[in-house]
């Protein structure tokens, strides 16, 4: 069955062009803005398409419930109830694909999460829908690269959710999460009496991925034992589990993700390169949120638009000022820092705006001048916060991410001192190494 699609334009043409791109996929309608409700009312459609001319029917429209994907100003469409939006210019397969998420009928696409949509704009979003493109129809082994907080886990479940795997499991595995006795229990399962405690079988993850996509995220972390029972599954789909005599086959996709730099890793012996062959078959490298600055609107949009609901606030928008103290800051943390920073100006946000007073602002340490017209409790936060993420971050690099050495040497309970990195949104690994 094919997915239906209204496009809502004042131009026929458009229709024709759309209907090009997405080609089989979908039966391409047409009307104009005035039109669209009606049209709606009358038919059913599994996503609607409207210019960004024509944003003035985009509440009107969503009301309906219907997916709309807006092609125009994403910040505007999230405003006005899109489900999502795409910057011109943009690249057919990111339209197919942001199309496609949002129809999630005919039974041959899946709708996403919310949480699930990649949101940036301009040529680095269109380049990585075209490869997304590109592999999620394969089987390929896609290696994602970038910092921790720049999305690699949304990117390899875009890829999960755009394949034909789409209907089976999304198995995550954080390898620096889980100690290293247990990783290979938690990864390939146990039979009763491999060990002690070891009363009855036990299905891995990998097992439960079976069919579907394991994300292996972090697995620079991985160590070097498992690294080669890794690269077994990946070249012949074969595991054993602990303590077991025979082995199981498992059809799997495997999707890998770091923040390391793997061919150091390599050099220095604590990565097989083997293996670094294998996972890399296709890699997708995300830039940092500070070499996309003219994101921070869009995500910040879409963040209050996430967020509202679960926070139990009522809030409509952002102020320019308040973009303007949330583009101010450096986000050593990411998209994930940034994600935090909304949601407390979300919760401190008194009206139906989050206003500039709200956002806490980047650190002015140093200058020797003191903003009188703030309250004190404000800038002492504010210098708090700031001390604490500066000496938390060069407390972990002098300690390379081991948190017990770390608190040893801070004098602090080891809770107490990764809760701290928590709520900081510092990520230890990338101190690893």
């Amino acid at each position: 069955m094919t997915a239906r699609v209204l496009v809502v334009d004042r131009n026929a043409a458009t229709r024709d062009a759309i209907a090009e791109l997405l080609g089989e996929a979908a039966d391409v309608a047409w009307c104009a803005p005035q039109a669209a409700a009606a049209q709606l009312r009358a038919r059913g459609f599994d996503a609607v398409i409207v210019d960004g001319d024509a944003h003035a029917q985009v509440r009107e429209i969503a009301a309906t419930g219907a997916r709309v994907v807006v092609i125009g100003d994403p910040a505007l469409a999230m405003k006005c109830g899109a489900a999502d939006a795409i910057a011109r210019p943009f690249v057919g397969a990111e339209l197919v694909l942001r199309v496609a998420r949002a129809a999630g009928a005919a039974d041959k696409l899946r709708r996403p999460r919310k949480s699930d949509v990649l949101v940036g704009t301009g040529a680095w979003i269109a380049e990585l829908y075209d490869r997304i493109a590109m592999v999620a129809a394969t089987d390929a082994s896609v290696a994602i690269f970038g910092e921790s907080g720049t999305g690699k886990e949304l990117v390899a479940r875009t890829i999960h959710t755009s394949s034909p795997r789409r209907d089976a499991p999304f198995v995550v595995v954080n390898c620096a999460a889980i100690p290293e006795p247990l990783i290979e229990d938690e990864l390939f399962g146990h039979v009763r009496g491999a060990f002690t405690d070891a009363t009855r079988d036990r299905e891995g993850l990998l097992a439960a991925a079976h069919t579907g996509t394991l994300f292996l995220d972090e697995i620079g972390e991985l160590p070097l034992p498992l690294q080669a029972k890794v690269l077994r599954v990946l070249q012949s789909q074969e595991f054993r589990r602990v303590g077991d005599d025979q082995d199981r086959r498992v059809d799997v996709r495997i999707i890998t993700a770091t923040n390391r730099d793997l061919e150091v890793l390599v050099a220095r012996g604590s990565f097989r390169q083997d293996l670094y062959y294998r996972i890399a078959v296709f890699p997708l490298h995300l830039p940092p949120l500070r070499e996309r600055p003219d994101d921070i609107p869009l995500l910040v949009h879409h963040f209050v638009h996430k967020y509202r609901g679960r926070l139990g606030k009522q809030i409509d928008g952002v102020s320019p000022g308040a973009i303007a103290r949330f583009a101010a800051h450096a986000y050593p943390g990411n998209v994930r820092e940034l994600e935090n920073k909304v949601q407390q100006a979300m919760v401190v946000a008194a009206g139906r705006m989050v206003e500039d007073v709200d956002v806490t602002p980047p650190p002015r340490l140093g200058t020797g001048r003191v903003d009188l017209s703030r309250p004190f409790r404000e800038l002492k936060h504010e210098a708090i916060d700031a001390f604490e993420t500066a000496y938390l971050t060069e407390l972990l690099r002098t300690h390379r991410g081991n948190l017990a050495s770390a608190a040893r040497a801070a004098g602090m309970d080891r809770k107490n001192l990764w809760a701290l990195v928590i709520r900081h949104g510092l990520d230890r690994a990338r101190f690893k190494g």
